[in-house]
């Protein structure tokens, strides 16, 4: 089953797809939706790593007000529209799940404070490596998936 960008992205390698995905989001979630702070635009960063399945990438999303995240079923909801955008871009394997263009795929909302840890910087792909935990927080993604 592939997603409706998958063509158009094709030929990109994990990181080049990264920042595609993220581009894209950004520009297409900023067109049909409201700012959800007008004080702090939207963003979306990603996060590649490498899994035991293959590559994956998860997601980091800006632009949330703590009170907007004490909300289960609008947090929830972001989520799910935010995953269904990402998922465009990948294929998967009906008889193999596990057989897809990339894992991972989770949407990870930011609290303010992990914004302002981040410096709110919308668009950037990170590769996570494992030894760069050892350099500290900053350096490793919120999403426990990747920290294994």
């Amino acid at each position: 089953m592939y997603g409706a960008q998958w063509a158009r992205t094709a030929e990109l390698g994990t990181k080049a797809l990264a920042r595609r995905i993220v581009l894209d989001v950004e520009y297409k979630y900023g067109l049909t939706h409201a700012p959800l702070d007008p004080d702090r635009p939207f963003g979306i960063a990603a996060w590649v790593y490498r899994a035991p399945s293959g590559d994956c990438i998860d997601f980091e999303v800006y632009g949330m007000t703590d009170s907007l995240l004490r909300d289960p079923q609008w947090s929830g909801q972001l989520r799910t529209d935010l995953g269904h955008l990402v998922a465009r871009y990948n294929w998967v394997n009906r008889e193999r799940p596990q057989d897809q263009r990339f894992g991972g795929g989770a949407v990870y909302l930011c609290t303010e404070a992990e914004e302002r840890a981040r410096d709110g910087r919308s668009g950037h792909v990170r590769v996570y490596r494992r030894w760069l935990g050892w350099l500290g927080r900053r350096f490793r993604p919120y999403l426990p998936v990747a920290c294994d």
